[in-house]
């Protein structure tokens, strides 16, 4: 069984030799604009002023290649998958929070046009108190409490 693995490794990472091999054939050239190209391939029209030449690129390994243990790898996807669930929390929270202050901007403006309408308003203190009618002082106080609540929500 470990000889099986063993094989797959091997001829996977021929593979990916050749792979890199083929990918590093890069060829650059000026035109008569003065305008330099880059290319895997080389100019089809080759003028009396082209001058073609071949040019090595080396291609880093990614970090996952350099990695000496399954270990790091999964425990580098774990951290990814966290990162991920965090921000999509985040960011609930964050539209809930908005809708909340929405919510709270429309009652505020609704509260602060009850109150300039002076119309006679009838409060409790509790749900077993006699209703009251409300005081212009009250109302005073009430309509400031309002724009200030339009203030933070809106």
């Amino acid at each position: 069984m470990w000889v099986r693995y063993f094989l797959f490794f091997i001829l996977i990472n021929l593979l990916g030799t050749f792979a890199v091999a083929q990918s590093n054939q890069v060829y650059k050239w000026t035109d008569e604009f003065g305008v330099t190209h880059l290319s895997q391939y080389p100019p089809e029209d080759k003028g009396d002023n082209l001058k073609v030449e071949k040019v090595q690129v080396f291609i880093p390994t990614t970090e996952l290649t350099k990695e000496k243990s399954n270990k790091a790898r999964i425990e580098k996807i774990n951290q990814y998958f966290d990162q991920r669930k965090t921000a999509k929390q985040t960011q609930l929270q964050a539209s809930k929070a908005a809708q909340t202050d929405k919510e709270n901007c429309t009652l505020a403006r609704n509260n602060l046009k009850l109150y300039q309408s002076g119309q006679r308003i009838r409060t409790r203190a509790d749900a077993n108190s006699e209703p009251q009618v409300l005081t212009e002082k009250e109302r005073a106080k009430r309509i400031e409490r309002s724009e200030k609540n339009i203030q933070s929500y809106c």
